[in-house]
């Protein structure tokens, strides 16, 4: 990145024709400054056993894809505000998508706030079934569909970028009426990084407390008892139903000392009572 930044101005270019060459892509940016390497990327092939090599040199090129990407080196980094104007030109009935490569904090804030995320989308949908979806929002920077890089084929999700945020405000409202292909398409807001990342620390904590929670004994206090019951098994219920298998067994009586005997005769004796002795009752 950094070295992007120092000595080289790259601009990434997307749904260019497939029957674009080299020297017709540097006519089109020729303009906006001296171009120091160019290179073709996501052209799909028709024999993957082959490789890409062999099949770019071969002109060995799948009959069903319509567009390839590429990327443009310049030697300053002025050319790039310049060249950005070709953004959403066309050429060859197709809307070219040029963006840069490295961008600032500022800049991507900017995408995500006037961009949305679509999910649903036919493997076989290009750019401009989707702009033609999404028309009526408002003006459409670009379309950005995420493809195999082998095959070219379409893994059915992508993004658009509004020229402002009043295209995903009208997008959000008409989010369930939108289709291509005869599919409904998915319409969210696209999030940020830190808001992911904030998200999913949430679930994280959230997941943890659930577990500790779990694993923690609630009812009375912990004994020894307690510790061998839940050391490798199975945890019991610990509900207040009755059960007459753990009610406590009634307490023995003791035998009563020749003391304490004599000095329950004697309160009886002043009081007029009756003591109990080994099946004999004394009357005083």
């Amino acid at each position: 990145k950094q070295w992007y930044q120092r000595r080289v101005a790259i601009t990434a270019g997307g749904n260019l024709p497939v029957g674009l060459k080299r020297k017709q892509l540097r006519k089109l940016f020729a303009d906006f400054g001296k171009i120091q390497s160019l290179r073709f990327r996501s052209v799909a092939i028709s024999d993957l056993k082959l490789g890409r090599k062999v099949c770019l040199k071969t002109n060995k090129i799948n009959e069903n894809a319509t567009s390839k990407n590429a990327y443009i080196v310049f030697e300053h980094e002025e050319c790039l505000d310049k060249a950005l104007a070709k953004n959403g030109s066309v050429v060859n009935d197709l809307n070219i998508r040029v963006d840069k490569v490295v961008k600032s904090k500022k800049e991507v804030k900017e995408d995500t706030k006037n961009s949305i995320f679509l999910g649903n989308i036919p493997f076989a949908a290009t750019d401009e079934d989707i702009r033609a979806a999404l028309a009526q929002c408002g003006d459409i920077e670009y379309v950005r569909l995420l493809r195999d890089a082998k095959t070219n084929i379409g893994k059915g999700i992508g993004y658009v970028k509004f020229v402002d945020s009043a295209g995903v405000m009208f997008a959000m409202k008409i989010k369930d009426n939108v289709e291509v292909n005869g599919r409904k398409l998915r319409i969210q807001r696209c999030k940020s990084k830190l808001t992911l990342e904030n998200t999913q620390k949430a679930k994280e904590l959230k997941s943890k407390k659930n577990e500790e929670s779990q694993n923690s004994f609630r009812g009375r206090k912990s004994k020894s008892s307690d510790k061998e019951v839940f050391a490798g098994k199975s945890a019991k219920s610990r509900s207040k139903k009755f059960d007459p298998n753990r009610r406590p067994k009634p307490k023995t009586q003791k035998p009563m000392s020749k003391q304490k005997f004599d000095k329950k005769v004697n309160k009886t004796s002043k009081k007029g009572g009756v003591v109990a002795t080994k099946g004999k009752k004394d009357k005083q």
